[in-house]
């Protein structure tokens, strides 16, 4: 018996080696607000923060008050957007919240739910497609003036992002003051 258990430890230890291990588990994608919250937002915000310490006298960028860190820094939160948009365009399927999560701004005066800002999302998802191309297309820009350390065309395109945002946020999150916003932006032209 001792030599049949010593015939078997080696086939025993050769097939345990030999199992195939199972394949890892793809990562659940992301929800849009995942998305927007921890991605988009963050580095967003990340980068109004940079520039903002370098506003200059006239208003604009002011490049005596740019480093090469913040050049950097604010190349690295544009282009963490600009990734995040491009999550956000090949997103299959548009999943806006995931179960028992809340939106921003749900439960306020104003505010839509989750349920809410899916059916707009479902009914046209080649404009949130757009407008996330839109954004990843300047915040590339952004980006690339960055690199350039060019200070007069990066200027415009932050002090734009904002309105950029705004165009989607005005289409699905709040669509209900969009006339609203976008007569008081034609009352600035």
């Amino acid at each position: 018996m001792k030599r049949m258990v010593l015939l078997l430890a080696p086939a025993v230890l050769l097939a345990s080696g030999c199992k195939q291990e199972e394949p890892a588990q793809p990562a659940a994608q992301l929800s849009f607000h995942e998305i927007m919250k921890d991605k988009v937002d963050k580095n967003a915000d990340e980068l109004w923060d940079i520039s903002n310490a370098a506003i200059g006298d006239a208003a604009g960028l002011d490049p005596a008050k740019m480093t090469d860190e913040r050049w950097a820094q604010i190349e690295a939160r544009a282009t963490a957007v600009q990734q995040a948009a491009l999550e956000i365009a090949t997103l299959d399927p548009i999943v806006v919240v995931k179960p028992g999560v809340k939106i921003s701004d749900e439960g306020i005066p104003g505010g839509h739910t989750g349920a809410e800002v899916q059916a707009l999302m479902d009914k046209n998802p080649g404009t949130l497609r757009d407008l996330a191309n839109a954004l990843a297309r300047h915040t590339g820009d952004i980006a690339k003036f960055a690199r350039a350390h060019d200070a007069a065309s990066i200027g415009p395109l932050i002090d734009q992002l904002d309105g950029v945002c705004e165009d989607c946020h005005l289409e699905y999150w709040y669509p209900d003051q969009k006339e609203l916003v976008n007569r008081i932006r034609n009352e600035g032209k």
